[in-house]
């Protein structure tokens, strides 16, 4: 698959970043194996917030492997928007 722009950003933070990590895999398995094969296409991209997950008491060892982090998820969003051009839906 060839795209001509990058793939959707999905920022996650706050509660939601939990369903990226191994031990809640049963839990989410059906909207993380999409999300898994979406990544491998390069149709989206997901990014989870390092200071949510660690107040969740989360540990980034555990994180699924096609996941990626950044340290604050509205800054990546403000980033995103404001210096990479993406739009935010």
């Amino acid at each position: 698959m060839n795209l001509d722009h990058p793939p959707v950003a999905f920022v996650v933070f706050g509660s939601p970043v939990a369903m990226f990590f191994k031990k809640n895999y049963q839990q989410y398995s059906e909207v993380v194996d999409l999300a898994a094969k979406l990544t491998a296409l390069k149709v989206i991209d997901v990014k989870v917030c390092k200071y949510s997950f660690v107040k969740e008491g989360l540990d980034n060892k555990n994180l699924l492997p096609f996941v990626s982090t950044v340290p604050f998820g509205p800054d990546e969003v403000v980033r995103l928007i404001e210096q990479a051009k993406y739009r935010y839906f």
